[in-house]
C-alpha cells in the first residue's frame, strides 16, 4: 500500500515536470551503483561470473514478486528491450573486470565517457557527419583517459592495469550503444520489466562466461554480501531505465558524473584511497571534453 502510494505520487510529479523528475531519477540511481560498485569491491569476489550470474538470480527473484501481475512480454517490444539489455550486461561485464584491479572512482571517471560514445553512435545511425570540433572534443577525452591510465613500464602490473582500464572504456562503448535504444521502448513499459530483461541477459552472458571459468567460490557472508549488492544493482537500474524511458538519452548524458563524485567519496573513507594527480587530471579533461561538446550540440538545436 505504502508502495503504491510513492508510485502513484512520482507518477504525478513525472507529469508535472518529466525533465526535473528523471534528472533526479538519474542522480538518485548513481549513488546506489556506486553502492553496488563498492560493495563489489570490498567484497573481493574473485569469480566476477559467479557473483554477477548471483547477483542478477536473487534480482530476479525480488522482481518477480513486485511484477507477477503485470505483463512481461510488452508487445512488440520484447526483442528491443533484450538486445538492447543483451548490450548492457555484456558491458557491465567488462566494467567489474576492470573494477577489480582498478579503484572504483578510476573507473567511474572512465565510465563517464559514455556520454562521448553515445552522441557518436547516434550521429552514426543517423547518418550524419562527424564534425570536427566533436574530433577534437572526443581527443581530449581520450588524452584524459591516457593520464588516468597513467602508465608504468617498470611495473609487473602495468599492463594488467591497462587491460582493466581498456575494459572500462569497452564497457562505456558498448553500454552507450544499449542505452541509446531505450527510449525507443517509451515510458509506458515499467521499469521493472526493463530491470528485470537486463538481469535476464546477464544471467545469460555469465552462463555462457562461467563455462570458461568452471570454477566456483563461497567465502563468510558470501551471500550476504550478494543480497546488498542486489539490492543496490536492482535500486539504481530502476531509477536509471525510468529517467532514460522519460527523456533522450542526451538530456542526461551529462548527470552520471555525479557517480565520480560518490566513488572517490567512498574510495577515501572505505578503502583509504584517492585518485592520483594525474587521475585529477584526467577527469579533468574528460569533463571538459564532454561539458564543451555538450554546450556546442545546445547552441547548435
Amino acid at each position: 500500500m505504502v508502495l503504491n502510494n510513492i508510485i502513484g505520487r512520482l507518477q504525478t510529479l513525472e507529469q508535472q515536470n518529466i525533465e526535473r523528475v528523471s534528472i533526479g531519477y538519474i542522480l538518485v540511481a548513481y549513488f546506489f551503483h556506486s553502492l553496488q560498485f563498492t560493495t563489489y569491491k570490498y567484497a573481493h569476489f574473485n569469480i566476477l561470473t559467479q557473483a554477477l550470474f548471483f547477483r542478477s538470480f536473487f534480482t530476479l527473484i525480488i522482481l518477480f514478486f513486485g511484477q507477477y501481475k503485470y505483463d512481461f512480454y510488452p508487445k512488440d517490444k520484447v526483442q528491443l528491450l533484450f538486445f538492447s539489455q543483451l548490450l548492457v550486461a555484456i558491458g557491465a561485464s567488462f566494467l567489474f573486470y576492470g573494477i577489480y584491479y582498478i579503484t572504483t572512482s578510476e573507473a567511474a571517471v572512465i565510465n563517464s565517457t559514455t556520454a562521448v560514445w553515445s552522441q557518436i553512435i547516434s550521429l552514426i545511425v543517423n547518418k550524419e557527419p562527424i564534425t570536427k570540433s566533436r574530433m577534437i572534443n572526443t581527443f581530449i577525452c581520450i588524452i584524459g583517459i591516457v593520464l588516468i591510465v597513467n602508465p608504468k613500464l617498470s611495473q609487473e602490473n602495468d599492463m594488467q592495469r591497462i587491460i582493466a582500464c581498456l575494459s572500462v572504456l569497452i564497457c562505456s562503448i558498448v553500454q552507450a550503444a544499449g542505452f541509446s535504444n531505450l527510449k525507443q521502448i517509451g515510458k509506458d513499459v515499467r521499469p521493472t520489466i526493463t530491470t528485470f530483461y537486463f538481469h535476464l541477459a546477464v544471467i545469460f552472458v555469465m552462463s555462457v562466461q562461467h563455462q570458461y571459468v568452471a570454477i566456483f567460490e563461497y567465502f563468510d557472508h558470501y551471500f550476504l554480501y550478494i543480497l546488498a549488492y542486489a539490492l543496490f544493482s536492482l535500486s539504481g537500474h530502476l531509477l536509471q531505465f525510468r529517467a532514460q524511458a522519460l527523456v533522450s538519452y542526451e538530456k542526461l548524458c551529462n548527470y552520471p558524473f555525479s557517480q565520480m563524485i560518490y566513488q572517490i567519496f567512498f574510495d577515501y573513507f572505505i578503502f583509504g584511497k584517492i585518485l592520483s594527480i594525474q587521475g585529477f587530471l584526467g577527469g579533468g579533461l574528460i569533463v571538459f571534453g564532454i561539458f564543451k561538446q555538450l554546450q556546442e550540440d545546445r547552441k547548435i538545436k
